[in-house]
This record gives C-alpha cells, structure tokens and sequence, in this order.
C-alpha cells in the first residue's frame, strides 16, 4: 500500500506576494509532493468593533477574502485553514483558537511558523496537542518601533526553549529572533531562502516588451524595487534619491518602478508628489510571479532601502537577473552573494545618488545586452553554488522533514 505523503503546516499571516510565503511557494513548487504536503494556516482580521463567537477555522474561512496564494495552493493539494488575528488584545480568545484547532486536526507532521511573533505562543499548544514536532523559522533581523517592536521583542524571548527545532534565513536573523546565546550553543541552524534563480535570467526581448507596456522609453533610466508598501521597506527614500539625482544629472531621465501593494503605497505616492516628481514614479501593483520576473529584465538597477530585513529574497533575484543592486548597510551582507551589490548608509542619500549616477553616466557597454546576459549567468552559478537555487534546495528540505518526521 502507498504511503501518505507527511504533511507539514505553515503558519503565516497572510497568503499574499510576501517574502516568505514567496519562498515557501518556490520550495512547494519543486518538492515531491507525493512525499511532503503543505498546508498553510492564514489569520483572519477581525472587522474593527464586531465580535464573532465562531472562531473555528471552518467558519473564518467563510469571511476571510481569499489570498493571492490560495488558488495555487489548492492545485498543489494544499489545505488552507485559518485562525484569528492577533492584536495584542485578545490573547485568550488567541488561545483558545489554537488550542481548539490542534485538537481538532490531527494530520500534522510538522508544524512550521514563520510568525515569529507568536510561535511562542501556537507552537507549544501544538506541541501540547499531539503535534510531532514544532519548528519556529525566523525570516526577520528586526522589529517595528514603539510598543509593537516590544512586544515582539518580549514574546521572542523565550522561542528557543519552546520549540523542537529552530531555523533561520540568515546570521543576523538568527541572533534577532532566538538570541546569541541559542545562536552560541548551535541550536538554529541557517537555511538559505532557495528561489527559482533560472526563471531570472536576463531576457532583452522580455524587456523591450515590459517597457513598452508601461510606455518606457528606451532611453529612461529605471530604478526597480519590489515588495509590500511597509515601514519597514522605506519606500519613500527612492523619492529622496531621485529628487537628488535631478539635481546633479539634470539631463536624465530617471523612473522608479515600484512592484508590490500595501497600506503605505498613498505615502510612497505623496512623497513623489512633494518632490514634483509624480512622473518619475510608476506603480505596478501587485504582479504574479511571471509577471513579476518580467520586471525584473525592466529595471536597469534594484534599489532596496530597507530599515531591516532577514535575508531579502528580492535582492537574490535582482543578482539573478543581473543588475548592480544598491541596498541599506542595515540589511545583512550575507544577501552580497555577487560583487553586484554595494550597501549604503540610509543616513548620506547623496552616496545613493552618486553611485547611481556614476553607473548610468559611465561606461554605456556596462548596460548593453551581452553585459547583462554575462553578469546574470554568472550570478545564477554563483547563488547555487551559495545554496539558493531552490532545485536542489528542495531535495535537502524534502530530506530534511522526512527525517523529522522518522520517514526515509
């Protein structure tokens, strides 16, 4: 008789073109799903003021709005289930959520929580629950300001003690997240966020058509970002940068390329628009994932200004693809897999501006085609040689929870 695939749940809090569930999708996307299932277990935002007695993932499910993920999950023979969201306040209701969730799906080899805010919390009740093994994944270096930046802080604390295993995209996510005296004993062990980097590789007619459909001309200079309108990826410094480069290189024709969606996209926007620079700015939206990659082969350089990050998996696609990258010197250098990236002080603009001037305004044979096909080819090598191509990163996770799981 054949043998069931294990299954292993992911809880995050949305199923949107976030970094990791990103990640996970391209690890789902190539794993033998004939020996390991995903799951996924959303949160549900309660509407402001109403309260809901049924808390039961069945019954969220029905008002939940489905996700960008959620089709695709579902081809894959994925289930989504659903908890509410935490607030800060309802940390009994929270509880209890979980604990009736646990107790009633029974199915779960592992239970995998990029939520780190709150693994402290679900992963010991499915531990409790009957729940194998219960892993934390930190996907990020930082928290957000204010009381919320403590909060997390405080529920943190303890994470290394309350799970079975500890994993991470990077060093300095590592030491956030668990702390260095977990770190120290060799309790975390780092996995590198894995990604198609093939489906990167540099594409002049795919370029030539993405420009033309967002009416680019040939001749405009265009500076790429992709990811949620968030605080904590400073969009609004592109603004800055592009208000500066105005000034010195009067003559260019610089653009911003924002892909992604998010709350703080009316900011982004005003702050275009205070610089008189509403036309330099071009707002995609949130794009699917072969749309997304056209991008990409858009941009002329990636620009990344993020306050904090894990290990961004934008900046190891924009390698693959071939562009100089500029990022914040507050994102771990451990993403510097190529010489194509160069960390900046969020404190000095004028040194974005320069650089970015100095590219464009140099040697004209550093953009030509075959420049560009040169450089993405040898980032692809270099990224699987570091361990992110998710082909043969599927191979070692696949292994790796069959292990947890006591399978061969």
């Amino acid at each position: 008789m054949k043998e069931e695939p294990i299954r292993v749940l992911h809880v995050l809090g949305k199923l949107n073109m976030g970094g990791a569930e990103s990640r996970i999708m391209d690890l789902y996307r190539h794993i033998d799903r004939t020996k390991v299932q995903f799951d996924f277990l959303s949160h549900y935002q309660l509407p402001k003021g109403e309260k809901i007695e049924d808390l039961s993932s069945e019954h969220l499910a029905t008002l939940r709005v489905p996700e960008f993920y959620d089709e695709e999950i579902r081809a894959l023979g994925g289930r989504i289930y659903v908890l509410p969201r935490f607030t800060g306040l309802n940390i009994g209701q929270y509880r209890k959520a979980a604990r009736d969730f646990f107790r009633e799906h029974h199915d779960f080899a592992i239970v995998e929580g990029h939520m780190t805010s709150m693994a402290s919390v679900y992963l010991p009740i499915a531990k409790k629950e009957g729940v194998p093994v219960t892993m934390a994944h930190a996907r990020s270096a930082g928290v957000d300001a204010g009381f919320r930046g403590l909060a997390t802080r405080w529920m943190r604390r303890s994470l290394a003690d309350r799970c079975d295993v500890c994993l991470s995209c990077s060093k300095a996510a590592s030491a956030a997240v668990y702390g260095q005296k977990a770190v120290r004993e060799g309790r975390v062990q780092v996995i590198p966020n894995a990604l198609d980097v093939q489906s990167f590789y540099y594409d002049p007619a795919r370029r030539q058509k993405i420009r033309q459909e967002l009416g680019i001309p040939d001749t405009a200079i265009v500076l790429g970002h992709v990811g949620r309108f968030d605080i904590m990826k400073n969009q609004t410094f592109l603004a800055d940068i592009v208000e500066q480069l105005c000034e010195i290189q009067k003559d260019a024709d610089y653009r911003c390329l924002f892909v992604g969606s998010g709350d703080l996209e009316k900011a982004v926007r005003a702050a275009f628009a205070k610089a008189n620079l509403e036309d330099r700015a071009i707002f995609a939206g949130q794009c699917d994932r072969d749309r997304t990659v056209g991008m990409y082969q858009a941009f002329d350089a990636f620009v990344f200004p993020s306050l904090y990050e894990g290990l961004p998996g934008t900046v190891i696609e924009a390698q693959a693809a071939g562009l100089p990258c500029l990022i914040s010197d507050r994102i771990t250098d451990e993403v510097c897999v190529t010489d194509n990236v160069c960390q900046y002080s969020l404190q000095n603009v004028n040194a974005w501006a320069d650089k970015l001037q100095s590219l464009t305004s140099g040697d004209q044979e550093y953009f030509s085609d075959a420049a560009r096909s040169d450089r993405s080819a040898a980032a692809i090598r270099a990224l699987g040689t570091a361990g992110y191509d998710v082909v043969s990163a599927a191979v070692r996770m696949q292994q790796y929870y069959l292990q947890l799981a006591g399978r061969k």
